[in-house]
């Protein structure tokens, strides 16, 4: 065992390297098995990528860098608002909901660009307030941005918006680019690949839900009897009016 993990992650458990290329495959395998539960629209996706939160950023930021933490917590909160995000949708069976498809509006594109931006500022923490983050290789902007757009694509894919699973793709196919040129490790490389494959299947599996419907609001009974008092008040002014 140990040396298939050495041929596929090149890991030294004896040095923090190595401990952290552990952590974040395994949090990258959880990613692979949220994306595919939540392709079947299942609420247990999201207890997985709040898991791979844990397992990567999390616990690497407890264990090595406390500021990582300012990267980590956002991350968690996307998971957690997936899961009250999908609570909101009709449940069908055990843990399957109900999925409804909403468009992709221009104020979810901008607010979409806008938690990139956030999420690999956040990523450079405290290297974006000394300014060391313009030496950074273009490899480490393009992973930062790409990972950054796997995690944010789970706030559209909450809401239903059906392209969430298009940038999902987009991100682990820019992972396995970067993961490639900067130190071709197969066991992420394969991480990488399968998300994208998961990312596919779930825009594929999505292509038949039903779109979502203008929300009907339901009166009070206090409601409805000041609507009718107001609406017998104004046709008792219009009918004087008119006698008038």
């Amino acid at each position: 065992m140990e040396q298939i993990l050495d041929s596929l992650f090149q890991l030294n458990l004896s040095t923090d390297s190595g401990v952290q290329i552990v952590l974040y495959a395994v949090s990258a395998l959880f990613v692979v098995i949220a994306a595919f539960l939540l392709a079947h629209r299942n609420d247990l996706g999201w207890w997985a990528l709040i898991m791979a939160v844990f397992a990567g950023p999390i616990i690497n930021a407890m264990k090595y860098d406390l500021f990582a933490l300012f990267y980590g917590i956002p991350l968690l909160i996307i998971a957690i608002f997936g899961l009250w995000r999908f609570s909101r949708f009709e449940l069908k069976g055990k843990f399957v909901r109900n999925v409804t498809l909403s468009p992709l509006t221009l104020t979810a594109v901008i607010g979409f660009i806008a938690g990139v931006i956030l999420l690999v500022a956040l990523r450079f923490n405290v290297f974006l307030i000394s300014g060391t983050y313009l030496s950074a290789t273009k490899e480490i902007w393009v992973m930062y941005f790409a990972e950054a757009v796997l995690f944010a694509s789970f706030v559209l894919i909450a809401r239903g918006v059906r392209a969430g699973w298009l940038l999902l793709a987009v991100g682990a196919i820019a992972n396995v680019v970067v993961y490639f040129v900067m130190n071709p490790v197969l066991g992420m490389l394969g991480l990488q690949v399968f998300t994208a494959i998961a990312a596919l299947y779930g825009f594929f599996l999505w292509r038949n839900l039903p779109a979502a419907k203008d929300e009907v609001i339901e009166l009070t009974d206090e409601e409805k009897a000041l609507d009718a008092a107001a609406k017998a008040t104004l046709d008792k002014l219009n009918a004087k009016t008119e006698n008038n």
